[in-house]
């Protein structure tokens, strides 16, 4: 998540890299040619390295705004999660995978009406479960 101090960094390297450009500027005929390239230097230095860190900042609120956005997503249609989009329904996904680690793991039907997930090993059934018919073996 961006924090102040990572914002404040970019910050303080865009406010450097102004400040020696308008060095530069004001320096005119006074500074060797060598100076006016170290100058440069640090200059375009102090842009990339702001560049930087603001796309990964970028990059950050783009993956926080898909996990919110997934979130609104997500509805509880008991006993399982639902997702809605703009394509329709998808699901259902096992509710104890999503509660405890926020993880999006699509059910598999195991027949009459049931569902399992293959990464906790859980078993949900919805309203239309019916029991197994019993196998009975006559001796």
């Amino acid at each position: 998540m961006p924090d102040i101090a990572s914002i404040g960094a970019a910050l303080a390297s865009i406010k450097t890299a102004t400040e020696i450009a308008k060095l530069i500027k004001d320096s005119g005929a006074s500074l060797e040619q060598a100076e006016v390239k170290l100058q440069i230097a640090n200059l375009i230095s102090s842009l990339a390295d702001a560049k930087i860190e603001l796309a990964e900042l970028q990059t950050e609120m783009n993956q926080l705004k898909d996990k919110l956005n997934q979130r609104v997503s997500v509805k509880w249609v008991k006993p399982y999660y639902m997702m809605q989009s703009d394509a329709g329904t998808e699901g259902p996904f096992c509710p104890t995978c999503y509660d405890n680690n926020e993880k999006m793991i699509r059910l598999q039907g195991s027949g009459c009406k049931g569902w399992s997930c293959l990464t906790c090993k859980g078993f949900f059934k919805d309203s239309e479960y019916v029991d197994p018919p019993q196998i009975r073996f006559n001796r």
